[in-house]
């Protein structure tokens, strides 16, 4: 088995990369959204019953990752890929070399409104570890960043959690269930109104990589999903460790990149809490085995 070794230089020419890119891509969705650019073209059938948000795409998803994908792979031309949209990304299988994790346009329901709550994510691993996660939310000028061991940031700002351990003390966030399958819609509203009557407040915004990096810079104290992707955990999921915060799996073990599921909380206490109250729309894994990056 070949074990990847990456230098802690090496990972922060890497994250001057990323941001150069996406400072890039930044440009084209802030160009595209209120244009024709940012128009549906296309329903994924496959995730119809996750819900109305999970079945869009647009040119500009396609676009964006795109330029991602051949900017990264012209310096790193070894590495891997795993994307939501394209068939640039080599698969969807998470091996031990070096891979990176890109969801173009999370919020794609944001941006089809001209809702500026959108943004890219980009996460590596590294022998099936986190290492490095960027999560740039390019129309409200906020870049979350986090390279495994060194804190995690905002526009170059150390950020930590908010440390709330009392689930009536803390602002929760989760996905509301538009449009998803009669099962998936009626656990979404049972946690809704647990929450409703015990939380201190619950905020829908939409794009999971931003909620999840919210926890991690202390603007929301948990959040909890069960049907969304590698992409959208990877970069945020790391923020959120190295920003002091807790990262499990929704049924409260170890956190699975693959499981597509995860809760983050500001503390240990939070997380437990959440995992107490939460009810489980079950959903098949993005692989089989499961992969621990942490």
């Amino acid at each position: 088995m070949t074990v990847y070794n990456v230098s802690s230089e090496e990972l922060e020419q890497m994250l001057e990369t990323v941001l150069h890119l996406t400072k890039e891509t930044g440009q084209i969705i802030a160009n595209a959204i209120g244009s024709d650019a940012n128009a549906e073209i296309d329903l994924k059938e496959h995730n119809k019953e996750d819900g109305n948000a999970s079945a869009i795409l647009t040119e500009t998803d396609m676009k964006v990752e795109k330029h991602l994908i051949n900017g990264l792979r012209s310096k790193y031309p070894d590495h891997q890929f795993i994307g939501e949209e394209s068939s640039e990304a080599n698969s969807s299988e998470l091996t031990d070399a070096p891979t990176w994790i890109i969801d173009p346009i999370d919020g794609t329901m944001n941006f089809v409104h001209s809702n500026p709550l959108v943004c890219t994510s980009i996460g590596l691993t590294v022998n099936q570890k986190l290492v490095l996660g960027v999560v740039h939310c390019p129309l409200i000028d906020k870049v979350y960043t986090a390279i495994k061991g060194q804190g995690a940031f905002c526009n170059g700002k150390k950020i930590k959690t908010s440390g709330v351990t009392d689930l009536s003390k803390a602002m929760l966030i989760m996905e509301l269930p538009v449009g998803a399958n009669k099962e998936k819609k009626a656990v979404g509203m049972k946690n809704l109104e647990y929450m409703l009557d015990n939380a201190h407040a619950v905020r829908s915004p939409g794009p999971a990589a931003m909620d999840i990096a919210w926890v991690g810079a202390g603007s929301a104290d948990g959040y909890f999903s069960q049907g969304i992707h590698s992409w959208d955990m990877a970069a945020g999921a790391l923020i959120v460790k190295e920003a002091g915060g807790a990262v499990t799996s929704t049924s409260g073990g170890d956190f699975d990149l693959m499981a597509r599921g995860l809760i983050v909380a500001s503390s240990d206490e939070l997380a437990t809490k959440i995992h107490q109250f939460i009810n489980i729309y079950q959903t098949p894994r993005d692989q089989p085995t499961p992969v621990i990056p942490f």
